[in-house]
Protein backbone atom coordinates (compact mmCIF):
# COMPACT_ATOMS: atom_id res chain seq x y z
CA UNK A 1 0.00 0.00 0.00
CA UNK A 2 1.10 3.56 -1.06
CA UNK A 3 1.32 6.17 1.22
CA UNK A 4 2.01 10.21 1.37
CA UNK A 5 5.34 10.77 2.58
CA UNK A 6 4.51 12.66 5.80
CA UNK A 7 4.76 16.29 6.99
CA UNK A 8 8.11 16.28 9.21
CA UNK A 9 6.59 18.42 12.38
CA UNK A 10 9.82 18.10 14.33
CA UNK A 11 12.45 21.07 15.35
CA UNK A 12 16.10 21.45 13.51
CA UNK A 13 18.51 18.79 13.77
CA UNK A 14 21.14 19.84 11.56
CA UNK A 15 21.99 23.75 10.69
CA UNK A 16 24.54 24.64 8.19
CA UNK A 17 25.14 28.34 8.35
CA UNK A 18 27.09 30.56 6.00
CA UNK A 19 29.52 27.80 5.34
CA UNK A 20 32.64 28.09 3.26
CA UNK A 21 35.48 26.44 2.45
CA UNK A 22 38.51 26.28 0.45
CA UNK A 23 41.97 24.89 -0.21
CA UNK A 24 45.31 25.76 -1.51
CA UNK A 25 45.73 24.90 -4.86
CA UNK A 26 49.64 25.17 -6.62
CA UNK A 27 50.25 28.22 -4.12
CA UNK A 28 46.68 29.54 -4.79
CA UNK A 29 43.39 29.53 -2.47
CA UNK A 30 40.72 28.03 -4.45
CA UNK A 31 37.13 28.15 -3.39
CA UNK A 32 35.51 24.67 -2.94
CA UNK A 33 32.24 25.87 -1.06
CA UNK A 34 30.56 29.01 -0.99
CA UNK A 35 27.49 30.35 1.95
CA UNK A 36 25.65 27.24 2.15
CA UNK A 37 22.92 27.46 4.13
CA UNK A 38 20.18 24.97 5.34
CA UNK A 39 18.41 23.14 7.76
CA UNK A 40 17.58 19.55 8.24
CA UNK A 41 14.49 18.88 10.28
CA UNK A 42 14.49 15.49 12.72
CA UNK A 43 12.85 12.31 10.89
CA UNK A 44 13.32 14.31 7.27
CA UNK A 45 15.71 12.24 4.34
CA UNK A 46 17.63 15.33 2.81
CA UNK A 47 19.04 14.55 -0.64
CA UNK A 48 22.26 16.81 -1.73
CA UNK A 49 23.07 16.14 -5.55
CA UNK A 50 25.34 18.13 -7.88
CA UNK A 51 27.88 17.42 -10.48
CA UNK A 52 31.42 16.14 -10.04
CA UNK A 53 33.70 18.76 -8.45
CA UNK A 54 31.00 20.90 -6.71
CA UNK A 55 32.01 20.43 -3.19
CA UNK A 56 29.18 17.63 -1.94
CA UNK A 57 31.44 15.13 -0.33
CA UNK A 58 33.21 18.10 1.04
CA UNK A 59 30.41 19.71 2.40
CA UNK A 60 29.34 15.99 3.97
CA UNK A 61 32.77 15.93 5.45
CA UNK A 62 32.49 18.98 7.23
CA UNK A 63 28.90 17.96 8.47
CA UNK A 64 30.53 14.37 9.68
CA UNK A 65 33.35 16.28 11.52
CA UNK A 66 36.16 15.12 8.95
CA UNK A 67 36.95 18.16 7.86
CA UNK A 68 37.24 21.92 9.15
CA UNK A 69 35.74 24.93 7.36
CA UNK A 70 37.02 28.38 7.11
CA UNK A 71 33.63 30.21 7.33
CA UNK A 72 30.04 29.52 9.10
CA UNK A 73 29.09 26.84 11.18
CA UNK A 74 27.62 23.50 11.57
CA UNK A 75 25.35 22.80 14.47
CA UNK A 76 23.91 19.56 15.78
CA UNK A 77 20.90 19.73 17.78
CA UNK A 78 21.88 23.55 18.58
CA UNK A 79 25.46 22.02 19.25
CA UNK A 80 28.55 23.64 17.58
CA UNK A 81 30.30 20.46 15.55
CA UNK A 82 34.32 20.35 15.39
CA UNK A 83 34.89 16.84 15.41
CA UNK A 84 33.47 13.69 14.26
CA UNK A 85 30.84 12.35 16.82
CA UNK A 86 28.57 9.46 17.63
CA UNK A 87 25.25 11.07 16.58
CA UNK A 88 26.64 11.80 13.34
CA UNK A 89 27.16 7.92 11.75
CA UNK A 90 28.24 8.37 8.34
CA UNK A 91 28.23 5.57 5.18
CA UNK A 92 30.72 5.55 2.58
CA UNK A 93 30.37 4.49 -1.03
CA UNK A 94 32.99 1.70 -0.11
CA UNK A 95 31.29 -0.59 2.14
CA UNK A 96 35.29 -0.82 4.35
CA UNK A 97 34.33 -3.82 6.73
CA UNK A 98 36.99 -5.57 8.36
CA UNK A 99 37.81 -8.70 6.18
CA UNK A 100 38.98 -10.76 9.15
CA UNK A 101 35.87 -10.26 11.62
CA UNK A 102 32.69 -11.57 10.84
CA UNK A 103 29.31 -9.91 9.53
CA UNK A 104 28.21 -9.98 12.99
CA UNK A 105 31.38 -8.64 14.64
CA UNK A 106 31.37 -5.76 11.93
CA UNK A 107 27.76 -4.91 13.00
CA UNK A 108 29.10 -4.71 16.69
CA UNK A 109 32.14 -3.26 16.69
CA UNK A 110 31.42 -0.03 17.32
CA UNK A 111 28.95 -1.08 20.53
CA UNK A 112 30.46 -0.01 24.14
CA UNK A 113 31.56 -2.29 26.30
CA UNK A 114 29.09 -1.34 29.05
CA UNK A 115 25.96 -2.56 26.57
CA UNK A 116 27.49 -6.02 27.68
CA UNK A 117 28.17 -9.18 25.68
CA UNK A 118 24.91 -10.32 25.73
CA UNK A 119 23.10 -6.74 25.03
CA UNK A 120 25.32 -6.19 22.24
CA UNK A 121 24.02 -9.75 20.66
CA UNK A 122 20.77 -8.60 21.10
CA UNK A 123 21.34 -5.50 19.40
CA UNK A 124 22.98 -7.07 16.60
CA UNK A 125 20.48 -9.60 15.63
CA UNK A 126 18.05 -7.20 16.01
CA UNK A 127 20.10 -4.69 13.11
CA UNK A 128 20.72 -7.76 11.01
CA UNK A 129 16.89 -8.61 10.82
CA UNK A 130 16.14 -5.67 10.12
CA UNK A 131 18.70 -5.07 7.17
CA UNK A 132 17.76 -8.61 5.83
CA UNK A 133 20.68 -10.51 6.49
CA UNK A 134 19.11 -13.07 9.28
CA UNK A 135 21.22 -16.15 9.76
CA UNK A 136 24.49 -14.34 7.89
CA UNK A 137 25.99 -13.07 11.18
CA UNK A 138 28.89 -16.08 11.34
CA UNK A 139 29.99 -15.40 7.55
CA UNK A 140 32.91 -13.47 6.81
CA UNK A 141 32.60 -10.52 4.34
CA UNK A 142 34.50 -12.41 1.42
CA UNK A 143 31.66 -14.57 1.03
CA UNK A 144 28.76 -12.31 0.65
CA UNK A 145 27.99 -9.92 -2.26
CA UNK A 146 28.67 -6.71 -2.73
CA UNK A 147 25.40 -5.10 -1.89
CA UNK A 148 25.08 -7.71 1.27
CA UNK A 149 27.95 -5.70 2.41
CA UNK A 150 26.76 -2.26 1.82
CA UNK A 151 24.17 -3.59 3.99
CA UNK A 152 26.48 -4.61 6.62
CA UNK A 153 28.09 -1.34 6.38
CA UNK A 154 24.47 0.20 6.71
CA UNK A 155 23.65 -1.96 10.18
CA UNK A 156 27.22 -0.94 11.18
CA UNK A 157 26.52 2.42 11.79
CA UNK A 158 22.17 2.37 12.38
CA UNK A 159 23.45 -0.15 15.41
CA UNK A 160 25.12 2.73 17.09
CA UNK A 161 21.20 4.95 17.13
CA UNK A 162 22.84 8.40 15.48
CA UNK A 163 20.92 11.21 15.64
CA UNK A 164 21.68 11.39 11.88
CA UNK A 165 22.67 8.82 9.08
CA UNK A 166 25.44 10.57 6.65
CA UNK A 167 25.87 8.42 3.55
CA UNK A 168 27.72 9.82 0.47
CA UNK A 169 26.87 8.05 -2.27
CA UNK A 170 26.38 4.71 -0.82
CA UNK A 171 25.12 2.65 -3.84
CA UNK A 172 27.30 4.37 -6.53
CA UNK A 173 29.49 0.70 -7.17
CA UNK A 174 26.36 -1.23 -7.26
CA UNK A 175 23.97 -2.85 -10.21
CA UNK A 176 20.78 -1.46 -11.07
CA UNK A 177 18.82 -4.26 -9.52
CA UNK A 178 20.74 -4.01 -6.05
CA UNK A 179 20.63 -0.38 -5.95
CA UNK A 180 16.94 -0.08 -6.39
CA UNK A 181 16.86 -2.98 -3.29
CA UNK A 182 19.01 -0.72 -1.07
CA UNK A 183 16.60 2.19 -2.15
CA UNK A 184 14.10 0.22 -0.59
CA UNK A 185 15.91 -0.84 1.97
CA UNK A 186 16.65 2.77 3.05
CA UNK A 187 13.17 3.53 2.91
CA UNK A 188 11.79 0.80 5.19
CA UNK A 189 14.45 1.47 7.85
CA UNK A 190 14.30 5.36 7.78
CA UNK A 191 10.32 4.51 8.10
CA UNK A 192 10.76 2.40 11.05
CA UNK A 193 13.50 4.35 12.67
CA UNK A 194 12.54 7.78 11.77
CA UNK A 195 15.55 8.01 11.16
CA UNK A 196 16.84 11.66 9.88
CA UNK A 197 19.43 10.82 6.47
CA UNK A 198 21.76 13.61 4.51
CA UNK A 199 22.87 11.76 1.50
CA UNK A 200 25.14 12.84 -1.73
CA UNK A 201 24.08 11.41 -5.33
CA UNK A 202 24.68 12.03 -8.65
CA UNK A 203 21.79 10.90 -9.47
CA UNK A 204 18.86 13.22 -10.35
CA UNK A 205 16.64 9.78 -10.12
CA UNK A 206 17.91 8.60 -6.96
CA UNK A 207 17.68 12.12 -5.12
CA UNK A 208 14.08 12.02 -6.19
CA UNK A 209 13.31 8.45 -5.50
CA UNK A 210 14.31 8.92 -1.59
CA UNK A 211 14.46 12.28 -0.71
CA UNK A 212 11.54 14.32 1.00
CA UNK A 213 14.15 17.78 -0.32
CA UNK A 214 16.65 17.49 -2.84
CA UNK A 215 19.07 20.46 -2.28
CA UNK A 216 21.08 21.04 -6.17
CA UNK A 217 24.24 22.18 -6.07
CA UNK A 218 26.36 24.27 -8.79
CA UNK A 219 29.88 24.10 -9.33
CA UNK A 220 33.11 26.96 -8.93
CA UNK A 221 32.46 27.57 -6.29
CA UNK A 222 30.28 25.08 -4.54
CA UNK A 223 26.89 27.17 -3.72
CA UNK A 224 23.50 26.09 -3.37
CA UNK A 225 21.82 26.68 -6.65
CA UNK A 226 18.07 25.57 -5.98
CA UNK A 227 15.77 23.44 -3.66
CA UNK A 228 13.46 20.83 -4.90
CA UNK A 229 10.58 19.54 -2.02
CA UNK A 230 9.61 16.28 -3.12
CA UNK A 231 5.65 15.47 -1.83
CA UNK A 232 5.15 12.49 -3.18
CA UNK A 233 3.85 9.05 -1.80
CA UNK A 234 5.92 6.33 -1.46
CA UNK A 235 6.62 3.68 -2.96
CA UNK A 236 7.54 6.05 -5.97
CA UNK A 237 6.34 5.47 -9.44
CA UNK A 238 9.52 6.81 -11.68
CA UNK A 239 7.73 6.85 -14.58
CA UNK A 240 4.87 9.19 -13.26
CA UNK A 241 4.08 12.76 -14.63
CA UNK A 242 4.50 14.03 -11.08
CA UNK A 243 8.01 12.33 -10.35
CA UNK A 244 8.72 13.17 -13.82
CA UNK A 245 8.30 16.78 -13.54
CA UNK A 246 10.49 17.32 -10.42
CA UNK A 247 13.40 15.42 -11.77
CA UNK A 248 13.20 17.05 -15.07
CA UNK A 249 13.05 20.52 -13.26
CA UNK A 250 16.95 19.17 -11.14
CA UNK A 251 17.95 18.80 -14.48
CA UNK A 252 16.93 21.40 -15.82
CA UNK A 253 18.86 23.39 -12.46
CA UNK A 254 21.88 20.79 -13.08
CA UNK A 255 22.23 21.83 -16.74
CA UNK A 256 22.26 25.72 -15.50
CA UNK A 257 25.35 24.88 -13.39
Amino acid sequence: MSTRAPRKANGACLQVRGLGKSFGVNGRRMSALEDISFEVRSGEVLGILGPSGCGKTTLLNIIAGFLPHDQGQVLMHGQTVTRPGPERGVVFQEDALFPWLTVAENVGFGLRNGDGRAGRRIKVERMLDLVGLEGFGSYLPSAISGGMKQRVALARVLVLQPAALLMDEPFAALDAQTRGDMHSLLISLQRQLQQTVVFVTHDPEEAVKLADRVLVMATAPGRLRQEHRVDLERPRQVDSAAFLEIKRAILDGLGGS
